[in-house]
């Protein structure tokens, strides 16, 4: 039989299509839509909030949900520095550098979670808490 290289790239597409969006290394709307609050204090109480759910999920081994509680931390901690304006420039800077990493973090987290590797997804957790303790270093008011 013979397929065309268009009926072949339609099958295909649709195959991956089909695949769950955290399979397809995408995350659904739902798994990282997260309100973000109104001011920095509460922005933390969430990070904290989530950081509790994450080593919940990691103490019974629910390792398919770490990427839902990495990447709403990393949208929290994206928006702090546009909810900081008590923050010097110098602590707004090192606030923004912190950032990336977490960036960085939550993606590594993604993937140790969806490998099922416990003890990749603690290492992760381990190096996310000290960053985010780094970074609240510069939030006085929420220690």
């Amino acid at each position: 039989m013979r397929y065309s290289l268009l009926a072949v790239t339609v099958v295909a597409l649709g195959l991956v299509i089909a695949l769950p969006p955290h399979v397809r290394g995408l995350a659904s709307a739902a798994e990282t839509a997260v309100t973000i609050p109104a001011t920095a204090t509460e922005i933390w109480q969430a990070i904290d909030t989530h950081l509790k759910e994450l080593h919940a999920d990691i103490d019974k081994g629910a390792l398919n949900n770490v990427h839902a509680h990495a990447f709403a931390i990393r949208d929290l901690v994206r928006a702090l520095p546009t909810h900081s304006p008590g923050l010097s420039a110098d602590a707004l800077a090192k606030v923004s550098t912190g950032v990336k990493f977490v960036d960085t973090l939550a993606e590594r987290l993604d993937k140790t979670g969806d490998a099922n590797d416990k003890a990749g997804t603690l290492a992760n957790t381990d190096k996310l808490e000290k960053q985010l303790a780094s970074i609240r270093a510069n939030y006085p008011a929420t220690k």
